[in-house]
């Protein structure tokens, strides 16, 4: 008779928490430090003061340098998960696997060689949830990931009360006196920022695009992207909620519900005054897939879920009302975006135009009137157009097939639930966004799919396993 397994005593769960606990604080480090997109690393200077390394966003460079740290410890911690399937693996190593051979045709190495790194990371990372996942208390990983996101939402909550008005007092005050009151070393900063550009007759001025965003009046947070913030907020806030339920477990319930209460509002708040459009959408969309798990008569959801529904479409129609009649630019844009995207895959459907050249090939393509732009604002069409259909399927295929086969795992235990919702409202925004570019966000979501996958597929067999030793108990 085959010898069941045993649980990991309590000494041995102690004994391996501290893995997860430094997982989760390199990715509240990641949140805080790596908000840039990395083709915009050349216009984002290195920290250069003590105040700087702490509060300003570093190049990509630098997270690669405590990732490969990171890894090390990983790869000492790491044993394969028993219970995920060949193709969890094989389709994120295919993918960056041809990111590589597609590489060899690029038009433009300059912006290849940016981002191969960054999917590099980005699977390592996968492999690192996969290697927590499989820990004992792995779970714990979520402090870090909790305390990084509620400093983010700090950061939020200080831009939308007076942070954003200083920065706009600044440049407009400076603007009116020529910027003669500012010291040469900051001018040179805010010009290689490209906060400040350069006249025709070589003076300095705003930059036009800046003194738009801050007309706007929408947060970032610690990205460099106010839509950043809102992916950050779909991707975390429902695995927050669930950390944060679980840490006031010895709470009484009045007070781990404000606790609960608290992070949420500051989720959905920062949320909002992103002025994240999609990212209002997509949240209405992730909130109604989670009424319809509520243990409730299956009419009494459905009717919570069309009240939902309409209530924030009915929100969003209003809130937004001057932007459609104003005609959607951004939306029209996006569409330019796609169509040149989708040509480009069809022109090379086998290699793409090389990873990361969507600017490159854009400039050429687009029509005269068109925005510029370096990214797609679609992943999933950027990566048919970047590494052909191929890169495109193993790119999507992994992101929606492993949806589709973990919720079948978790559907039933909310605190992993909670997770799932996350990664489904990240895969949603990057049908409208470049999140894969992003290391706080494609590094997050990636190592979240492994974590997942690794923890749904120990906590099968550990049901499992309870559920023979109560049928040995019984014969």
């Amino acid at each position: 008779m085959p010898v069941a397994i045993q649980p990991a005593s309590n000494a041995t769960a102690a004994r391996g928490a501290w893995w997860p606990a430094v997982a989760g604080a390199f990715l509240a480090f990641v949140l805080l430090k790596l908000g840039n997109p990395v083709l915009l690393d050349h216009v984002a200077p290195p920290p250069k003061s003590p105040g700087e390394f702490l509060f300003e966003t570093w190049p990509a460079t630098w997270g690669y340098v405590v990732l490969a740290g990171i890894a090390l410890l990983g790869a000492l911690k790491w044993r394969r998960p028993v219970g995920v399937p060949w193709w969890a693996f094989a389709l994120p190593a295919g993918w960056l696997a041809w990111q590589f051979l597609a590489a060899t045709t690029t038009v433009e190495p300059t912006l290849t060689r940016v981002v191969l790194p960054q999917f590099t990371a980005t699977c390592v990372c996968f492999a690192l949830g996969l290697s927590v996942g499989g820990s004992p208390s792995a779970r714990r990983v979520w402090l870090g990931l909790l305390a990084g996101l509620l400093v983010m939402l700090g950061a939020g909550f200080r831009q939308q009360y007076g942070g954003l008005a200083a920065n706009r007092e600044f440049f407009e005050q400076n603007e009116k006196n020529g910027w003669k009151d500012v010291p040469t070393d900051h001018l040179r900063e805010l010009e290689v920022s490209r906060l400040l550009v350069r006249k025709p007759d070589g003076t300095l001025t705003t930059n036009p695009d800046l003194l738009s965003r801050l007309a706007k009046g929408r947060i970032f947070g610690t990205f460099a992207y106010a839509n950043a913030l809102a992916g950050t907020v779909l991707l975390l806030l429902p695995g927050a909620l669930a950390a944060a339920w679980a840490v006031g477990e010895r709470l009484q319930n009045v007070t781990r519900g404000v606790l609960v209460g608290l992070v949420a509002y500051m989720g959905l708040a920062c949320l909002y005054w992103s002025g994240s459009k999609a990212g209002w959408l997509i949240a209405l969309v992730v909130g109604g897939v989670a009424l319809l798990h509520l243990p409730l008569p299956k009419s009494l959801k459905i009717g919570l879920v069309a009240t939902v529904l309409m209530g924030g479409l009915a929100g969003f129609a209003w809130k937004y009302q001057s932007y459609f009649a104003g005609g959607a630019r951004s939306a029209n844009a996006r569409l330019d975006y796609w169509v040149v995207a989708w040509q480009t895959a069809c022109d090379k459907p086998l290699l793409g135009s090389g990873p990361g050249t969507f600017y490159a090939v854009y400039r050429q393509a687009k029509r005269p009137e068109a925005e510029m732009t370096r990214l797609a604002h679609n992943d999933y069409l950027q990566q048919a157009s970047d590494s052909g259909f191929i890169g495109f399927a193993a790119f999507g295929g992994f992101v929606w097939a492993s949806l589709v086969m973990l919720w079948r795992r978790v559907r039933e235990e909310w605190s992993l639930l909670a997770v799932w919702l996350g990664l489904l409202g990240w895969a949603l925004q990057a049908f409208v966004e470049f999140g894969l570019y992003i290391p706080a966000l494609a590094w997050s979501a990636f190592f979240l799919f492994g974590w997942l996958w690794a923890l749904s597929a120990e906590e099968r067999r550990e049901f499992l396993r309870g559920d023979t030793d109560s049928i040995r108990a019984n014969s």
